[in-house]
């Protein structure tokens, strides 16, 4: 009998144990799976896909910023100042097209007030596979995003969410620290600890060859993009017309195209930027851009900490832009953009950059 009791006294005492662990953190919620930020607690946002998505289902917002780390730059606040809606800006480094449009997605069902949504769409992921997911940027928090309650054990009985997120917070609260989130600006924000400039982006680079052949457009990369701009880009837009969506092609350096030129890829993706230009041009609640003709950015590779990434000053312009319909692709102009395009990135001195 006392072998029984005690082992009945170990298992309650192992579920109460379990009980306040589970109960901490789902107070706390520093992901906010279950419900909004705790006024008098102070969340740091610094996992952009452990807590977009309590973000994006809990958040109060008529618009959204979401795209790859091409998007982590963008204020918020810059955008509500020219819209008037509240933004939440939710990057996933590296998303593909896929994810991104799966928490759009989400955003659409859970969020009836949404109006808008900005997003980059990245060059380098025209020709993507359509369900291709980065999963080879560590586990996804598949518990966080599907509705089976049983695998929450996985958050609420988290021994490094208690220890490393929730009792500091507690402690920097009684320490007086205000109640709070970080902002949609500092959040995602690389800027800090970038460098800019034409050493950093050509690095070694002593030359551009010429390319050994020319890449075609063949019929299976064609329903690729096909697949990918239409599963993760048009049908979306198409079920939701009630949804505005500012969606541009990055602006990527001079340096990029550079180096497909060396590839022999350049044919391969103009066209695939034209097939998708005119299946997303189907649509008429997506507003679609490119930037890669404004050649004072692409050119000046002062704006770049490597061959695509651009400083947050030219998310600032790129913002200013989207707002005041510079660069607007449409069905009338969007053949005068890709043969100025074709003709300035096939014919550029890329030599001209080593100098």
């Amino acid at each position: 009998m006392k072998v029984k009791n005690w082992i009945l006294g170990l298992f309650m005492a192992t579920v109460l144990l379990l009980g306040a662990l589970a109960s901490v953190i789902i107070y706390v919620d520093p992901y906010f799976h279950y419900h909004k930020p705790n006024a008098n607690l102070y969340y740091e946002l610094n996992n952009e896909r452990s807590q977009n998505d309590g973000i994006i289902k809990r958040f109060d917002y008529q618009a959204m910023i979401i795209g790859t780390s091409m998007a982590e730059n963008f204020k918020a606040s810059e955008a509500e100042e020219l819209w008037g809606y509240d933004f939440i800006k939710v990057p996933f480094a590296g998303g593909t097209y896929k994810e991104q449009n799966d928490n759009i997605a989400n955003a659409i069902k859970y969020n009836p007030d949404l109006k808008m949504v900005i997003r980059p769409l990245d060059y380098a992921y025209i020709m993507d596979e359509p369900d291709r997911v980065r999963d080879d940027l560590g586990t996804y928090p598949d518990y966080l995003y599907d509705k089976n309650p049983f695998n929450d054990v996985k958050y609420v009985f988290n021994k490094q969410i208690l220890f490393d997120i929730c009792l500091p917070m507690f402690d920097n609260a009684r320490a007086g620290e205000a109640g709070g989130v970080t902002s949609f600006d500092d959040y995602a924000n690389w800027m800090e600890d970038a460098e800019f400039g034409a050493d950093v982006v050509l690095g070694d680079r002593t030359e551009y060859k010429q390319p050994e052949e020319i890449q075609p457009f063949a019929k299976r990369i064609k329903k690729m993009v096909k697949d990918n701009i239409t599963e993760n880009v048009v049908d979306l837009a198409k079920a939701n017309p009630d949804v505005e969506f500012y969606y541009y092609l990055t602006p990527y350096s001079v340096a990029w195209w550079g180096s497909q030129t060396e590839l022999g890829t350049v044919d391969r993706w103009l066209a695939a930027e034209q097939y998708a230009i005119e299946l997303m041009l189907e649509c008429d609640n997506i507003h679609l851009f490119s930037f890669n003709n404004e050649f004072d950015i692409t050119t000046n590779l002062d704006n770049y900490s490597d061959e695509c990434h651009h400083g947050d000053w030219i998310n600032s312009q790129i913002l200013a832009m989207l707002y005041a319909g510079t660069n607007q692709l449409t069905k009338d102009n969007y053949k005068d953009y890709l043969s100025v395009e074709s003709d300035f990135y096939k014919n550029y001195d890329y030599s001209s950059l080593l100098k």
